[in-house]
């Protein structure tokens, strides 16, 4: 397996991967495969690392979330960096769709069926405004069928490692429950699988917790230092022969 790839999961020809940091072209501190550009690494080298990422998918271009940590939905259909929003949907053969994260909760649906495939981001703000919810629904207007929808929940901090002011527990305790880890702990993948496990098919997990292990970008572990991006990245192939 490619030392870019912490995990994949793929559903004929349309493949899902959990990114991992190495295997890119980024020097210190955004080594290696760093795919924002946001964050002071050189472009060159963000998009070299694009170009890989893409590759590991078998897609020709990649649409790049532009997350705002709150819930709009964009449906894309060219390359580049998406317009602000924290859910990106396409029908669209061989466009890779990247949702950065680096704590957040990466997370993708695929309907292979109906070939729509989305992908979202969901920090603790998205979890609250339940932008699982809108990719949800914005999957399901383009086309997707919820009932043949495979969901994919990628690497992102841990419940034990992500501990918060109290007050923002109490914020979850009514809105998002399933998120509430304990008094001054939040579990952001639980509240993400809560609501797409009531919705699809089925709920795949990528474990790894960001701030654990060092094959992952962290936010947190970097404690304010420059950090690089990783996360989510889905395509699909060519459409299949009628």
């Amino acid at each position: 397996m490619s030392a870019a790839v912490f995990g994949r999961i793929s559903f004929g020809d349309i493949h899902v991967v959990a990114l991992s940091r190495n295997g890119g072209a980024s020097q210190p501190p955004f080594d290696s495969l760093n795919l924002a550009s946001y964050v002071g690494d050189n472009a060159e080298c963000v998009t070299a690392n694009l170009e890989i990422a893409a590759k590991l998918v078998f897609a020709r271009e990649v649409s790049v979330m532009n997350a705002e940590h709150g819930n709009t939905v964009n449906v894309v259909t060219e390359s580049g960096i998406a317009p602000l929003g924290d859910g990106l949907i396409t029908t669209k053969s061989q466009l890779a769709l990247a949702s950065l994260a680096a704590d957040c909760v990466p997370f993708g649906l695929v309907d292979p069926v109906n070939r729509v495939i989305a992908v979202g981001h969901a920090g603790w703000r998205g979890v609250l405004a339940n932008v699982m919810q809108s990719l949800l629904d914005g999957f399901v207007a383009i086309g997707g069928q919820l009932n043949q929808t495979q969901a994919v929940v990628g690497p992102a901090i841990c419940a034990k490692c992500y501990e918060v002011p109290s007050a923002r527990v109490d914020l979850f305790r009514d809105s998002r429950p399933e998120a509430v880890y304990s008094a001054k702990n939040l579990d952001l993948p639980m509240g993400v699988v809560s609501v797409l496990s009531g919705s699809v098919k089925q709920v795949h997990q990528i474990n790894g917790c960001t701030m654990e292990s060092s094959d992952l970008f962290s936010y947190r572990r970097a404690a304010g230092k420059p950090s690089g991006r990783g996360g989510l990245i889905i395509a699909m192939g060519s459409e299949p022969q009628q």
